[in-house]
């Protein structure tokens, strides 16, 4: 008995030398005060079409280009800290967090499928950008299948709206399948559908604050290799504060998430980011997606994993600037901006 309480005692003991250990690295990291550095905008309420009130900012100039960033699953719009710190002196930037998200609302009566990602983005269209305007959109992991399902829905104002699209880190199809998070026999290839469907839907509580155990599978599953400690930090943040039934309602969505059909839709210039590394969508998305597009550009990024934006940002802002700047992208005076439709 004294052995055990001993042991038990030293696990203790080693598990809060280990964190105050990370805590040190990420206070050290010098992408920590990047990450910690408030971008607040200029708070605007949109109201999506089932009365859900989304939290949106809008930074940067009142006018000049648009773009809009639209964050994924168990993020906030702070994923896009880097790139609005860096595009905000000379694009319009409208961010927004997903319904369940960050200061957003909880979806009305408790949907959280992809229609209601399409008709949130198409309320942020709507009431945060100019009537007439096109603007580019970029959209992250559950952002990017948001544009896909809005480009679906709407098809025949895709290109009166949009002028251009980055797909990042995204699948439309056959998610469990082809994540390679957790490796299974082609033969048990149904038996692993059903397991991921399961998991991905399950309202399982998650600990209230960060630990060194889900620091590891944090950094395992969602971050390349290379990743340094406030990365990690900051990415286990934003999870630990996504609400376990959002998390469950949208992973409920995700698990069976299939739009393949509706990219098709996309006929404007698109350019789809993936990253090496990336478990959750491979890669092999990113290839099948391109070969589908119109008019697409692939963008394998080596050395990281699923959160690019903030992994590989000074590449992922690079790749939405010249989009920006492409020629045919409109700009509107900001009293053009009246909310009255999109």
């Amino acid at each position: 008995m004294a052995g055990a309480a001993t042991a038990a005692f030293a696990a203790v003991l080693a598990g809060l030398v280990e964190e105050r250990r990370a805590r040190r690295a990420v206070a050290a990291d010098p992408e920590q005060g990047d990450l910690s550095a408030p971008s607040a905008g200029r708070p605007l309420g949109v109201v999506s079409g089932d009365g859900t009130v989304l939290h949106a900012e809008v930074h940067g100039p009142d006018t000049g280009p648009t773009l809009v960033l639209v964050h994924g699953w168990m993020c906030t719009s702070a994923v896009w800290c880097h790139q609005v710190r860096a595009l905000a002196g000379c694009v319009r930037l409208v961010t927004y967090d997903q319904r369940g998200h960050g200061r957003s609302q909880p979806g009305a009566g408790g949907d959280y499928s992809a229609d209601a990602l399409a008709a949130d983005l198409d309320a942020v269209l709507g009431q945060a950008v100019g009537l007439g305007e096109q603007v580019v959109v970029a959209g992250h992991s559950m952002g990017a299948m948001a544009v896909v399902a809005w480009a679906h829905a709407h098809g025949q104002r895709v290109g009166d709206r949009l002028a251009a699209v980055a797909l990042v880190n995204v699948g439309v199809e056959d998610l469990i399948a082809r994540s390679s998070i957790i490796p299974f026999p082609a033969v048990l290839a149904a038996l692993r559908t059903t397991i991921g469907e399961r998991v991905l839907a399950a309202p399982i509580p998650l600990p209230t604050r960060t630990n060194p155990v889900l620091t590891r599978l944090v950094k395992a599953v969602t971050l390349g290799p290379a990743a340094s400690p406030a990365h990690v930090a900051f990415c286990t943040e934003m999870l630990l504060a996504t609400p376990t039934d959002v998390r469950a309602a949208f992973g409920a969505t995700l698990s069976t998430f299939d739009l393949a059909h509706g990219l098709a839709a996309l006929t404007v210039p698109v350019v789809v980011l993936a990253g090496e590394h990336d478990r959750l969508t491979p890669p092999v998305h990113a290839r099948a997606i391109v070969k589908v597009l119109p008019d697409a550009t692939l963008v394998e990024l080596p050395g990281v994993g699923h959160m690019v934006p903030i992994e590989a940002h000074t590449q992922v802002t690079a790749v939405i600037r010249r989009l920006v700047a492409a020629p045919g992208h409109e700009r509107r005076p900001a009293e053009d901006r009246d909310g009255s439709g999109s």
